[in-house]
């Protein structure tokens, strides 16, 4: 597809009217790109291009099944919410967001609602202004995300949604990996001149590394520079090299002809066969970081309903899968028992992994889940319920909330 072609909407129509899709899927993807196309404005797909704006490749120009089905679902949530009084704010941020950050932000304000939408209750308000009274006991004008209402109660709840990025330290951490398998894996291994010579048959040197910290790119610069020395050593000496470095890096990296030197190297570390660049731990306090953030969310949230809040870590942010769980519960159970206006807070995380079947098991009273998602994305999802909420809901409104991150 090239450029121009990238920016026709009618384009888009014709490919997938092209495609082996039944007519029943050919029509539901049609009608939902003229929906977004009236929604989004005729020159957004020119803008998004030049802007580098990531939905153009989340919904257009990737072919796959799994992004077209996540394109409808994102047109029929724009549809669901358009009658909402303060749609056209929450339009803007995806429309035209600022940044970035805008727009992920815009992006999961949708998605949240969408889900309370389908389980059951009206999007009434967008950014509704509300009265909240501060540590000093003094009230002011708040705008939280939006206020839903049970379409059969009438039960009004107030809903926060924030996401969480990831710690200066994750970046660090992610950062040095990405620098380490390079130097190592794509210019050491990969890009190895002997394996250059014949395709199909290379030869090449074979690296192990444990990495045991984040390192800051002065010292980085160091260990590279230590790395391509180790390499080119031996490249030329055809003998197993080592760079150990105490509470840092461990490499070991094996000559043309000698593999099983550095697998026997990386077994005796417990270092699997396959895993050429293992990564440090998060040694970082998620777990802290997530209750600071509630506490800070909890500002927008008035004391006269009850209150929501809805952490969607981002797609870098790992916290739903390398804390322990029943302690990530009991962290915002604390926060949440000091807060009797919360009812209670929602943790989730969507990445592109449906392989796995759905699940759900208890962490009572709360509870954490695995969806399967139906364009192939999967979610992960904790519910911490306070018990301590001065607002009774009826029974068949907690079934709604329920609902909302269930794996049904």
């Amino acid at each position: 597809m090239d450029e121009e072609d990238r920016w026709d909407w009618d384009k888009y129509v014709q490919r997938w009217n092209q495609s082996e899709l039944d007519d029943a899927d050919r029509r539901r993807t049609n009608d939902s790109l003229r929906y977004l196309r009236s929604a989004l404005g005729d020159g957004y797909l020119r803008r998004a291009d030049r802007e580098r704006n990531p939905m153009l490749f989340w919904y257009f120009t990737d072919w796959s099944d799994g992004a077209r089905l996540s394109m409808i679902r994102f047109a029929e949530a724009l549809r669901t919410l358009e009658g909402s009084i303060g749609y056209k704010a929450i339009l803007k941020r995806v429309r035209r967001p600022k940044n970035l950050e805008e727009l992920l932000e815009g992006r999961s304000v949708v998605e949240v609602a969408y889900r309370f939408f389908r389980a059951g209750f009206s999007i009434e308000e967008f950014e509704p202004r509300v009265s909240v009274t501060d540590h000093h006991g003094v009230d002011g004008p708040k705008k939280p995300d939006m206020k839903i209402v049970d379409r059969e109660t009438d039960e009004e709840i107030i809903v926060e949604v924030s996401r969480m990025n990831p710690s200066d330290h994750q970046d660090l951490i992610d950062r040095t990996y990405e620098v380490i398998w390079h130097v190592l894996v794509d210019e050491g291994m990969h890009s190895d001149p002997e394996a250059l010579k014949n395709i199909l048959s290379p030869r090449y040197i074979l690296p192990y590394a444990r990495i045991h910290r984040g390192v800051e790119e002065g010292e980085l610069k160091d260990i590279v520079e230590q790395l391509r020395a180790l390499v080119a050593q031996v490249r030329s000496s055809g003998k197993f090299g080592e760079l150990i470095i105490p509470d840092t890096i461990e490499v070991g990296i094996a000559s043309y002809d000698d593999h099983d030197r550095a697998v026997e190297w990386a077994t005796s570390r417990g270092i699997g066969e396959h895993d050429l660049v293992e990564g440090p731990n998060l040694l970082t306090d998620e777990i802290g970081r997530a209750k600071g953030k509630l506490r800070d969310k909890l500002r927008q949230l008035p004391d006269d309903r009850p209150g929501i809040v809805v952490l969607t870590p981002a797609n870098e942010n790992v916290i739903l899968f390398v804390s322990d769980i029943v302690q990530l519960a009991a962290a915002l159970e604390e926060v949440a028992g000091e807060h009797p206006k919360l009812h209670r807070v929602i943790m989730f995380h969507t990445f592109d992994d449906g392989k796995d079947e759905s699940w759900s098991v208890n962490v009572e009273p709360h509870t954490f889940t695995r969806l399967v998602r139906s364009d192939g994305a999967a979610e992960r999802s904790l519910t911490v319920r306070n018990q301590a909420c001065k607002h009774p809901l009826a029974a068949d409104t907690l079934k709604k909330l329920d609902a909302a991150f269930a794996t049904g």
